[in-house]
């Protein structure tokens, strides 16, 4: 179960975040918001030490958090409902849009569905790991997480790791795949 965390109204968005944010934070977060919302892109420094890995996750989680409940809403005719009615009406839409419980897989992937997603790239695989370490001090620790790494942190063939080159293990993968195919 995952802890309650302190709720923030960041730019019209209920942001969780651990714990009090300091100005910079907040208006980091902010920044990310208006980015998110106007679909553009931004260009935001903070110094180190900032938590601008923890502002970014929190930020950009809660805005697809939000984005998510606004096109459920829209798909099951509920944002034109009056104020007092939306919460009911939201309420017996999803009962009667959720069905019986289902736990098979239907085999589409969220790549196949078009859902907004959010990337995170990073240079080192030191910094993704980092992420993930903040993202399980928040709210959306159960946000499901993929990370793609390099093959100097993913490749497990024992010639082809020891070199230091990056050329070399191309070639020398190269070559064993070659050899592969003649057996």
């Amino acid at each position: 179960m995952v802890p309650a965390m302190p709720e923030h109204m960041i730019n019209g968005i209920i942001v969780n975040f651990p714990f009090e944010p300091y100005s910079v934070q907040s208006a980091y977060m902010e920044k990310v918001i208006e980015c998110l919302k106007k679909r553009v892109n931004g260009m935001l420094e903070s110094p180190t030490g900032t938590g601008k890995t923890l502002s970014l996750l929190c930020a950009s989680l809660s805005w697809l958090t939000v984005k998510k409940a606004q096109q459920q809403a829209e798909s099951l005719g509920l944002y034109n409902l009056p104020d007092g009615d939306f919460v009911t009406g939201l309420q017996n839409k999803l009962r009667e849009a959720a069905g019986p419980v289902n736990t098979a897989r239907t085999g589409a992937s969220s790549w196949d569905s078009g859902s907004t997603q959010i990337i995170y790239a990073s240079r080192t695989h030191s910094q993704l790991s980092q992420a993930i370490q903040e993202l399980k001090k928040t709210g959306y620790v159960n946000t499901k997480v993929a990370v793609l790494g390099s093959r100097d942190q993913m490749c497990i063939h024992p010639e082809v790791s020891k070199e230091e080159n990056n050329i070399a293990k191309v070639n020398l993968e190269s070559a064993l795949k070659i050899n592969l195919k003649s057996l």
